[in-house]
């Protein structure tokens, strides 16, 4: 099924963003059939790996979304920990993005007079989803006595995972917050990656009508104060690009994404030294096929070379770029972000990435979510998120601890693009270089938009660790398992090698809360050829 263009109108042709419009059902069987229909086989797959030259892998490049203002569960829930610990995250995102707009981070709450300053008035600043996300994070932050800076960072030592900060610049009226904020963020020993001014600034015209205006309001006193508490602070301002997950990417007009950017690019002074930005290339819900189809297209054309040839010429040469928030889906009620096929999407974005210079992170959102939220890599039995606004609705000054309390005992379980990415991050966020990688030979799976040609289904890419050992990621996106050879440096891998992988027959596999382990990890070792299952994420050590 063809996908409606029509929206991204001032965009690059090949940059295009595609509304998914809904349709009708389809059945479990014809997704079978049909879903990245096999354009055409091939013989054995060989990936050939060159040990030289090799780039260097930011460590913790892969990370994760944290927006703990908005759900019940504690950082500091040893069950929580438990979930997290597989996924080993690289950096950790603090507190939240649309969270953040009204949290007070020294109260560790979302401030009343704050949140009603965005979604009040006629016209409101914020609404729709966003206004919901900000007043349901309002009453679960009350419920669980707040979120804390202070447990963040015990959670992230942990885990061993550095931060991204997420700094309200929309209504923290509080002198000198951000001065505060960074030295208690050094004082925890938190290790942050970057500062972020605000989230998602470019969807809230009515609070920065422009870019310039983001760029002037928040350079003081916000980026001031913060570099006077972090003089050697990484900061970056958004750029808003080219998949933003909302109708406001439509051109032409005056409020647009590339008007955004080359606004953001063109200002002076540059005062800022890093650039962040979201990625969610689907907006509404179509036909698993449809989705499919259009996430392999991202895949060959909006990945890296989105990167290369519309963001980094933007952002300057040598920009870090933090891409802060990323998944297939904006709307948090689209299932087809608990697929094991996003999984597959996530994991080979993700590596992708890896290889592109000036690229320092990318980090799904988001590490856990409520159950009427499909982002969560990880999802609970039971949310009890109307048992804990029931709470405060009846008492507004009601708290508890979520970890301990008899009422709130949370029983987590990974979805299946969580595991791709438990997978994925073993290789990603091991590693310290990459390694250059080609792939010949296999079958190829259809893609919609850009140039309409079929890509190959497999996708792999090597790294190394510090200590000399090798990874090597590779995804399948085809409905069928495919034989892959390995080659280094012209000559023949025979040695045993380590495999873990997921996978699943059915595109459309998923976990869930009655059946939380459908989709699973599997271990193996193997020498000569590596079977690569249908619609698979696998890691390959040696």
């Amino acid at each position: 099924m063809a996908i409606a263009t029509g929206i991204m109108g001032c965009l690059p042709h090949h940059f295009r963003r595609v509304r998914l419009y809904p349709v009708h059902a389809v059945t479990a069987a014809a997704l079978l059939l049909g879903t990245a229909q096999i354009v055409r086989a091939g013989n054995v797959v060989l990936i050939k790996i060159k040990t030289q030259p090799v780039s260097p892998l930011p460590a913790a490049f892969s990370g994760f979304n944290v927006p703990q203002p908005r759900n019940g569960v504690e950082y500091f829930d040893p069950k929580f920990v438990a979930a997290v610990t597989p996924l080993k995250p690289g950096w950790l995102r603090f507190p939240a993005g649309t969270s953040s707009m009204a949290f007070d981070w020294n109260a560790g709450h979302l401030n009343q007079s704050w949140l009603n300053s965005l979604i009040t008035g006629n016209p409101a600043p914020v609404t729709g989803q966003a206004a919901n996300i900000l007043t349901v994070s309002q009453q679960l932050t009350q419920a669980k006595g707040g979120v804390w800076l202070s447990d963040f960072a015990t959670f992230a030592n942990t885990l061993g995972s550095p931060a991204i900060m997420c700094f309200n610049t929309f209504t923290d009226t509080n002198p000198g917050s951000a001065t505060q904020m960074a030295l208690a963020a050094q004082s925890l020993g938190i290790n942050v990656l970057e500062w972020e001014l605000g989230n998602e600034p470019y969807l809230y015209p009515a609070i920065y009508a422009s870019a310039p205006s983001y760029a002037a309001a928040v350079y003081s006193p916000y980026f001031t104060d913060l570099l006077a508490g972090a003089p050697t602070a990484t900061v970056g301002l958004f750029s808003a690009g080219s998949y933003t997950g909302d109708s406001f990417n439509a051109c032409p007009g005056l409020y647009c994404s590339q008007t955004w950017d080359s606004q953001l690019s063109a200002y002076t002074p540059r005062y800022w030294n890093a650039s962040s930005t979201h990625i969610y290339p689907v907006m509404q819900a179509q036909s698993a096929e449809s989705t499919i189809q259009f996430l392999n297209g991202i895949l060959a054309h909006g990945s890296s070379d989105y990167i290369n040839t519309y963001l980094a010429p933007l952002v300057g040469s040598g920009t870090p770029i933090f891409i802060t928030e990323f998944n297939c889906c904006s709307s948090y009620n689209i299932k087809f972000s608990s697929y094991v096929y996003n999984g597959v999407f996530l994991a080979e974005y993700i590596a992708r990435l890896s290889s592109v210079p000036g690229v320092k992170g990318v980090g799904v959102n988001s590490l856990y979510t409520d159950n009427a939220d499909y982002h969560g890599v990880i999802q609970s039995v039971n949310d009890f998120e109307s048992y804990l606004i029931g709470q405060v609705t009846a008492n507004p000054n009601f708290s508890t601890n979520t970890a301990t309390d008899p009422n709130t005992q949370f029983q987590f379980y990974t979805s299946a693009p969580g595991l791709a990415l438990e997978v994925a991050n073993q290789a990603i966020n091991s590693s310290s270089q990459v390694l250059p990688t080609t792939v010949t030979g296999g079958l190829t799976v259809n893609i919609t938009g850009f140039d309409g040609q079929p890509i190959p289904s497999v996708f792999a890419q090597a790294y190394m660790t510090s200590t000399g050992s090798h990874y090597l990621l590779v995804t399948n996106k085809a409905g069928k398992g495919q034989e892959v050879a390995i080659a280094v440096d012209g000559v023949k891998l025979t040695s045993t090698v380590n495999v873990t992988y997921v996978y699943a027959t059915n595109p459309v596999a998923s976990n869930t809360a009655q059946a939380p382990t459908n989709v699973h990890i599997h271990t193996a070792t193997s020498s000569n050829l590596v079977f690569v299952r249908p619609y698979s994420v696998t890691s390959i050590q040696w």
